[in-house]
């Protein structure tokens, strides 16, 4: 089984920039989306579900069959999404793909790039990984860091490469998470078909969001 040619956009700032209600397709019931073409098992998504309400936070969780509880439906199911095309990226990768990034991303800060990014970061080493590696390059301009040291008073790092200060290494650090953003909702866009019921939260097309222009 394969997924429909149209793709929906699935990047959690983009509120009500998503693919229309119509263009998402209906799904066999065990199917969650579609990752690169094959079907991810709706299974993933209901074994998440049920850890969620049998754990401490059980008691503040939506109903399931309120909207609210849909809304949570679909927020995991973008988590598990996310943490699944983690794991086929390092597969892509195979060899390429270290155990461990030299310079791992702060997991306590991405909560800069969305919520449902920091979750999948917080809870997958693949994740964790390929944002590693897909931000290992980034730098912070000289002129940039130079201007920063002088609006703080501080000297400019030697080498802008090793962050010295905190300060530094809070830039570099939102800088990486944002080039991992920007990868994971590219590769979101080009890589996953959403499926009817279980489009973005945060899509103004899909009759549950709670969020309107």
């Amino acid at each position: 089984m394969t997924a429909p040619t149209a793709v929906a956009h699935s990047h959690e700032h983009a509120h009500g920039h998503g693919h229309a209600v119509g263009r998402a397709p209906v799904a066999p019931a065990d199917v969650m989306a579609y990752l690169d073409g094959e079907p991810l098992g709706r299974e993933l998504l209901d074994e998440r579900l049920e850890r969620l309400r049998d754990g401490d936070a059980a008691c503040v969780l939506p109903r399931a069959d309120s909207r609210e509880g849909r809304q949570l439906r679909r927020w995991v199911a973008q988590v598990v999404i996310t943490e699944q095309l983690c794991v086929n990226e390092l597969r892509r990768r195979g060899d390429a793909a270290p155990e461990t990034p030299a310079e791992p991303i702060d997991v306590s800060t991405a909560i800069a790039v969305g919520s449902i990014t920091a979750a999948a970061l917080a809870g997958s080493d693949a994740v964790r990984r390929v944002a590693g590696i897909v931000s290992a390059e980034v730098r912070i301009p000289a002129e940039q860091l130079a201007y920063a040291a002088d609006v703080l008073g501080e000297e400019p790092p030697a080498d802008p490469a090793v962050p010295v200060a905190g300060w530094h290494r809070e830039l570099l650090q939102s800088a990486r998470l944002e080039a991992f953003a920007r990868w994971l909702n590219a590769a979101m866009h080009e890589r996953v078909q959403l499926v009817r019921g279980l489009e973005h939260p945060g899509d103004s097309n899909q009759p549950d969001n709670l969020h309107r222009h």
